[in-house]
């Protein structure tokens, strides 16, 4: 199957030189870049890439798509009542279905917004890679490991086996799906939910498996005072001593740290995916040290979060909030350029992921994950330099300017039509779902015979 997406406007190529190249083409083979330039011919099928530009697509590093279902249904709480008043309560009536529609839900959306591949922790993460499969996105998919609910963080044994049988079952499901795009991982939620046993445990696991191991870490200050309380030092130090940390950890968060922290996570070659939306929206109150990490070599990539704490899936917004927040926290508006920012986004995060020479650049021999922006949008103009073009990504696109997406050369997505998921399918099945759920609108909205509409109380 060849695919020719010709002449684009802009082609953002990411490679080692970051090259921005002008009116030219990109011929796919088999699901890889087979050549870059201009005057190319071939291809089975031909996008036109006039007015648009060509970049290599998003990969969002920490989310939990099946929490879509809970989009705006628990606002404006701290972390901790936000999880254990709100989150938690309802996500025990999750079911395996139930997550597969969430999934559904968020892959549309990543899809609609130029996302290609995904680092997901939740509940039935079998049933969250099923849907990731019919999507046709790429996958790093876990299960949420918890042992504790605890300050003292002794293990609950029942709650311990019931989670480590849970992952064991994903990890088969997984498997089974027969697709090399979708990896399992190794989740344990995090320092505080986790019981020590549970954490090394997580780690023996990834060795055997060799997977990724994803984790929660130093989100909040109260989770930093925790371990300062118990074990007189940081959270981070704490999982030094303990051998957890190495170059297998995806860390999401990790905006409570000191320079000492900062200095043990590059020794260990722990990856961290920065997310500045729901910090700020959960209003965690610190500020994740972004220079100071990428300074000391700490690989920086983006996640989302989780839809429920975001609210969107929308990775351009990320790395809008990305540049803004570090700018804002440092009275420096230099503090973190636009081309850092796209780093995160792409090869920063293809490199967490170990698909460094796979995906996030456009180059001969890679995996085409690609996307087409739409620059014939009034907020995306003018475009008169490669630098400018960068800029206006970063600060002024939004995910719905993305016109394709492409995932190891296949179309998921072409001139904003979805060619791999059935769109009112998928939002039928959600209305069933949140019916499930118990969560009922409390207004709605009538059609009047006249044309217009009115608003009612039910």
């Amino acid at each position: 199957m060849e695919i020719l997406i010709k002449d684009c406007n802009w082609i953002i190529t990411q490679d080692e030189h970051r090259r921005v190249l002008r009116r030219a083409s990109v011929l796919v083979k088999d699901g890889l870049i087979a050549d870059i330039g201009r005057d190319l011919s071939g291809g089975d099928v031909v996008v036109n890439g006039e007015g648009k530009v060509l970049m290599p697509a998003l990969i969002n590093t920490h989310t939990h798509i099946s929490m879509s279902l809970l989009r705006g249904y628990a606002e404006d709480l701290p972390l901790d009542r936000w999880l254990k008043e709100k989150v938690w309560p309802l996500e025990r009536k999750f079911t395996e279905r139930l997550c597969y529609v969430g999934a559904l839900l968020g892959c549309l959306e990543m899809i609609r917004t130029g996302t290609a591949c995904l680092v997901d922790m939740y509940y039935y993460a079998g049933m969250v890679a099923k849907a990731v499969k019919e999507a046709g996105l790429r996958g790093f998919i876990g299960q949420g490991l918890i042992d504790t609910v605890s300050d003292d963080r002794a293990s609950d044994e029942n709650l311990r086996r019931n989670f480590l049988t849970e992952t064991y079952k994903a990890i088969k499901t997984i498997r089974e799906l027969n697709d090399p795009k979708i990896k399992p991982i190794v989740a344990p939620h995090a320092p505080y939910t986790c019981s020590d046993e549970l954490l090394m445990e997580s780690q023996t696991m990834a060795r055997r498996l060799n997977a990724l191991v994803h984790i929660h870490l130093a989100e909040t200050r109260r989770e930093q005072m925790m371990f300062q309380r118990k074990y007189g030092c940081s959270v981070v130090e704490y999982l030094d001593k303990i051998g957890f940390l190495n170059g297998n950890v995806l860390a999401a968060h990790c905006v409570w740290l000191t320079r000492r922290d900062i200095g043990v996570l590059a020794l260990k070659g722990v990856k961290v995916s920065h997310c500045p939306i729901s910090n700020m929206k959960l209003g965690v109150g610190g500020v994740s040290p972004i220079p100071e990490l990428m300074e000391s070599g700490v690989l920086v990539s983006l996640g989302t979060d989780g839809p429920a704490s975001n609210n969107t899936l929308d990775m351009f917004e990320t790395m809008k909030f990305a540049a803004l927040l570090q700018k804002h926290n440092r009275w420096d508006p230099g503090a973190v350029s636009v081309q850092q920012v796209l780093d995160m986004a792409t090869v920063n995060a293809s490199r967490s992921l170990g698909l460094e020479n796979v995906v996030g650049r456009i180059e001969k021999g890679f995996e085409a994950d690609l996307i087409l922006l739409d620059i014939r949008s009034p907020n995306l103009q003018p475009i008169y330099s490669p630098e400018n073009l960068i800029s206006n990504i970063i600060y002024a696109a939004r995910g719905l300017n993305v016109d394709s997406l492409l995932v190891q050369g296949r179309l998921l997505m072409l001139e904003k039509n979805f060619q791999t998921l059935d769109e009112e399918k998928v939002y039928g099945l959600v209305e069933d779902a949140l019916r499930e759920l118990g969560i009922k609108s409390s207004n709605n909205i009538r059609h009047e015979k006249n044309g217009n509409y009115k608003l009612t109380n039910r």
